[in-house]
């Protein structure tokens, strides 16, 4: 054998260890992410006040991704990539003239979405299949956006789905929403609500 030809076996062997390593870290990265969705479905509840009486309004539509990551054990390690958004017109109070006073307020037509995006987020266990993840990202309500940290309750269900619950406290006002009246002003809704949101999403 000659010595070019013994150097082009030792490039090609170095190169073929060299990409052997690398589809093998690759490998066992992309199997420990894994891409979960909701397929549209949720469960939303807007709690208000009012100077005659507390309302709700509740929607069971958003659509929800994540990358979760899992060790060889199963256990839940990350939370990346977090995506939710809802249409405005799915909350729903049961009463018309409070819904579409609440989708002016909201300015709907201009903004018909809610939503909420995280890069990524920390994830504790808190022993068994339960976690508690906390994220922080953009909240966008009528086209304004705020820095909002959310903590979930999250489990990790036997058949690997995920379902993340929490609750979040805001001021209508901080997304210049005007907060809607009714009746001609008789009734008018104070500006702080608190968000409910229970999600569960599937690999």
């Amino acid at each position: 054998m000659t010595m070019r030809s013994s150097r082009l076996h030792g490039t090609a062997a170095i190169l073929g260890t060299a990409l052997f390593i690398a589809s093998t870290f690759f490998s066992l990265n992309s199997k420990g992410q894994t891409n979960y969705s909701n397929n549209g479905v949720a469960r939303i509840l807007i709690e208000g006040t009012s100077n005659i009486h507390d309302w709700e309004m509740e929607s069971g539509q958003g659509k929800s991704t994540a990358t979760v990551t899992l060790n060889p054990a199963g256990t839940m390690t990350a939370l990346n990539n977090l995506s939710f958004e809802m249409a405005v017109q799915g909350l729903k109070s049961g009463k018309g003239a409070m819904d579409d006073n609440t989708y002016k307020a909201m300015k709907e037509k201009q903004f018909p979405t809610i939503h909420y995006t995280a890069a990524s987020g920390t994830v504790k266990g808190n022993g068994g299949n339960s976690y508690t993840v906390t994220t922080n990202g953009k909240l966008t309500i009528a086209g304004t956006t705020r820095d909002v940290t959310l903590v979930g309750a999250a489990t990790l269900n036997a058949d690997k789905s995920l379902t993340v619950s929490g609750t979040y406290k805001l001021q209508m006002t901080d997304y210049n929403v005007t907060p809607p009246s009714i009746m001609f002003g008789t009734i008018k809704v104070g500006p702080p609500i608190t968000v409910k949101f229970t999600l569960t999403m599937k690999p």
